[in-house]
C-alpha cells in the first residue's frame, strides 16, 4: 500500500499521493487506507475555490479526507475550520497540514453534518465535496469509507446541509457562500433545485465530464443576502418605481398591479387581473460587459426555462400552443442604472382582438407571488453581484441565449423577413438572430418587418 509515517496509528498503511495546491506547488499527501485520497473531483474543486473573487475570511471544510482541499484553502488566505467524521481523515488531514506549514491558519475536528458539528456564526464560506453515489441493495462497506462516497436518502447531504442553514439567523446567512461538488448527471439525492426551492441562488462555477457523470461545482447564496423586495399593491410602472430604488446591493420591485405598464419601443402592456408587474434594477456597468441585446435575451432564456414555457426571439416567452404569457424589457435611460423588467399573464385570455397565454397552464395553479420569487431566485444566480463570482462571459450568455431559443427552433421556427423565409441559425455577440436564406448568412436586430413562423 505505501508508506508508514509516525502521525499515525501504528499498523495503519498509508500512500503518498502528490496533488498540486496553487500557492504551494505539487504535495506530497499521506493518505491513510480508509481514507478519500485526493482524485480528478478534488482538482474540480480546488479550481472552483482557486475562481472566487473573495480570498480571506474564515472557512468551513465539511470532509476534509486528506486535507487537501483545506489546504488549498489556506495557501489562498482562508482560516479554515475543518472536520471529518473519520478519525484517520482528522490524522490525515492534521499532518499534511503542520507537514506543509499551515497548522497556523487550520482547525481541524472530528465531526459532521449530523455528527455534533456547529456551524460558527462568522464562517462566510462552507466547502463540500458532497457524497454522491448511491448504495446499491447488499452492498457491504466500511462505515467509514462509507461516509465519504455514499449519499443518504431523503434529499441527500446536501438537503442535509441546507436543513442545518435554514435553522440558523438570516443575519449569517446574508454574506455566506456555500461551495458543493454535487453530481448533476446522472442527478444524486443531493439535488440542487432543493436549494433553490428555499430561496438560495446557484451559479455553476466549474463542471467537468468524468467517464458518464457529470460533476458540477455550485456556489449558492440568498437571493439578494437578506435583502428583501420591494411590493407594492398597485403602481403605474414597476420600471419607474425601479428608479426610486437604492444603487447598491440586490434591487427589485413586484407589483401585482400596474396602471401603465410598457412595452418595447414605448408599446403598452395590459397588466391583466393576477398577473404579474416586476423590474430588477442593474448597476449601468453591467452594459460594459454584456450588450443589452444579449442581456435581454439571456434573461428571456433564464425566466421562460423557469416558467416551463419556451422563448421567442427577442424577447417573448410563449406557452406551448405558442399564446404570449409575457415579455421582458431592458432599459437604460441615464447613465446611471439597467431596468430589466418583466410581465406575465396568470391565465389565457381574448380581448379587444388580442389573446394571450398564462403561467397556469405551465406551472398549474400559483399564485403571482411565489411566481416571482421563483424568477427572483432565477435572475439573481445569472446576475447578482455578490462579491464572490466574476460576471458570465458573452459566450456563455450566448450558450444560454441559445438554449433558451432553441426550443422553439428546434421545431422547425422559420422567421420571415419582409416576406421572405429564414432558417435561425445562431445569435451574434449583441443579441442579434443569424439567419440563413437564399443569399446566404445574414442578421436581424429588430422585430420590424419579421413575422415567426412557429
Amino acid at each position: 500500500m505505501g508508506d508508514y509515517v509516525d502521525s499515525y496509528q501504528i499498523g495503519d498503511p498509508s500512500k503518498i499521493c502528490k496533488f498540486p495546491i496553487i500557492g504551494i506547488g505539487e504535495c506530497d499527501l499521506v493518505v491513510p487506507e480508509t481514507v478519500y485520497p485526493p482524485r480528478e473531483d478534488t482538482l474540480l474543486l480546488c479550481d472552483a475555490i482557486s475562481k472566487l473573487k473573495k480570498r480571506n475570511g474564515k472557512a468551513l471544510e465539511i470532509g476534509c479526507g486528506s486535507g487537501a482541499v483545506t489546504m488549498q484553502l489556506a495557501s489562498l488566505g482562508w482560516n479554515v475550520i475543518c472536520c471529518d467524521v473519520n478519525p484517520y481523515a482528522v490524522s490525515a488531514t492534521r499532518g499534511n497540514v503542520d507537514n506543509h506549514g499551515l497548522s497556523s491558519l487550520v482547525d481541524v475536528h472530528e465531526s459532521g453534518i449530523g455528527e455534533g458539528m456547529e456551524i460558527p456564526s462568522d464562517v462566510e464560506l462552507i466547502v463540500w465535496n458532497i457524497p454522491y453515489l448511491k448504495m446499491e441493495r447488499g452492498e457491504e462497506i466500511q462505515e467509514m469509507e462509507a461516509a465519504a462516497l455514499y449519499d443518504i436518502g431523503n434529499g441527500g447531504w446536501g438537503a442535509e446541509l441546507l436543513r442545518s442553514l435554514e435553522i440558523n439567523s438570516e443575519k449569517r446567512q446574508e454574506k455566506l457562500l456555500v461551495l458543493i461538488l454535487m453530481r448533476t448527471d446522472p442527478i444524486s439525492e443531493s439535488d440542487p433545485g432543493v436549494w433553490k426551492d428555499l430561496g438560495w441562488s446557484a451559479r455553476s462555477v466549474a463542471c467537468e465530464r468524468i467517464g458518464n457523470e457529470r460533476l458540477e461545482v455550485i456556489g449558492f447564496w440568498k437571493t439578494g443576502q437578506g435583502k428583501k423586495p420591494t411590493i407594492l399593491d398597485i403602481c403605474d410602472s414597476t420600471m419607474d418605481e425601479a428608479k426610486k430604488l437604492e444603487a447598491s446591493g440586490w434591487q427589485r420591485v413586484f407589483s401585482f398591479a400596474q396602471r401603465n405598464g410598457r412595452g418595447r419601443r414605448g408599446s403598452t402592456w395590459q397588466s391583466k387581473k393576477d398577473g404579474l408587474a416586476s423590474t430588477w434594477k442593474l448597476d449601468v456597468e453591467i452594459f460594459k460587459t454584456i450588450p443589452p441585446g444579449l442581456l435581454q435575451t439571456s434573461i428571456g432564456s433564464v425566466l421562460s426555462e423557469a416558467l416551463e414555457a419556451d422563448m421567442k426571439w427577442p424577447n417573448d416567452i410563449i406557452c406551448k400552443e405558442k399564446s404570449k404569457i409575457g415579455g421582458v424589457i431592458v432599459e437604460s435611460s441615464d447613465s446611471d442604472d439597467i431596468r430589466i423588467g418583466f410581465g406575465a399573464n396568470r391565465s389565457r385570455f381574448e380581448e379587444g382582438g388580442i389573446s394571450g397565454g398564462g403561467w397556469d397552464e405551465t406551472l398549474g395553479e400559483i399564485g403571482a407571488m411565489d411566481v416571482f420569487r421563483i424568477l427572483d431566485t432565477e435572475v439573481s444566480s445569472l446576475l447578482e453581484d455578490n462579491g464572490w463570482f466574476e460576471l458570465p462571459t458573452i459566450e456563455e450568455f450566448r450558450e444560454l441565449s441559445w438554449r433558451g431559443l432553441s426550443r422553439v427552433l428546434s421545431e422547425g421556427g422559420v422567421v420571415e423577413v419582409d416576406g421572405i423565409p429564414f432558417r435561425p441559425v445562431g445569435l451574434s455577440k449583441d443579441g442579434g438572430m443569424e439567419i440563413f436564406g437564399v443569399d446566404g448568412l445574414s442578421q436581424i436586430c429588430e422585430l420590424d418587418g419579421t413575422n415567426w413562423l412557429l
